[in-house]
């Protein structure tokens, strides 16, 4: 390996807890998502790469209406590219809900935060789109804030987030079943998540639509 280099030279305010994939975009930027969690707010926003990773430059933090995304705020997003240009991110947050933000250019500037129809307890989320466009969402589908880390669920889109339905329950008994990592692979998908703290389970799967 080689020396550790430093990504941000000069950044004071760090990058965390940063879960999720990078994605390579069309044009071979890489888009990483990312947040920042300070004592009572969480922002996020990506970061961008156009020479493979040696450099990195930083998008301005996705707007918040704090009537709507109550509590802490929006962390860890997840990332995907539905054309070239256009990418997409939904978010963990402290509001009962997954909330969403498009880009039109490459992921230099977003749209405010929204609400959509998807449950979120403030625990970590993952998608992958395959190679026919469609999106593969690991969540737990429970709203309020601290809310029960179970059941962990599958739910797809073919509409590119417009809509979603379920596809498949991982897990569904009591306990925290959370923080889970997704990725297209040759014949479906595949993931891990956290069981209990105790362990970590890998799956994969052909989920049909």
């Amino acid at each position: 390996w080689s020396t550790p280099d430093v990504l941000f030279p000069g950044d004071t305010e760090g990058r965390g807890a940063a879960k999720n994939k990078p994605i390579l975009l069309a044009d071979g930027t890489l888009l990483a998502p990312s947040s920042r969690e300070t004592e009572g707010l969480w922002r996020v926003f990506t970061d961008r790469s156009t020479d493979g990773g040696l450099t990195w430059s930083a998008s301005d933090e996705v707007t918040m209406d704090r009537t709507l995304i109550t509590g802490a705020g929006a962390i860890q997003p997840t990332l995907s590219e539905s054309s070239p240009g256009h990418v997409h991110m939904l978010v963990r947050t402290s509001c009962g809900w997954i909330c969403r933000s498009d880009s039109e250019d490459g992921g230099r500037t977003w749209s405010p935060l929204r609400k959509t129809s998807l449950p979120n307890n403030n625990s970590g989320i993952d998608l992958a789109r395959d190679s026919q466009g469609r999106l593969l969402l690991a969540l737990n589908p429970v709203g309020g804030n601290w809310a029960a880390r179970t059941p962990l669920s599958l739910v797809a889109s073919e509409d590119n987030g417009s809509t979603w339905h379920p596809v498949h329950e991982l897990e569904t008994e009591t306990g925290e079943f959370s923080y889970p990592a997704v990725v297209a692979a040759p014949q479906g998908f595949a993931g891990t998540y956290t069981a209990k703290r105790e362990t970590i389970i890998f799956w994969e799967a052909d989920v049909q639509a």
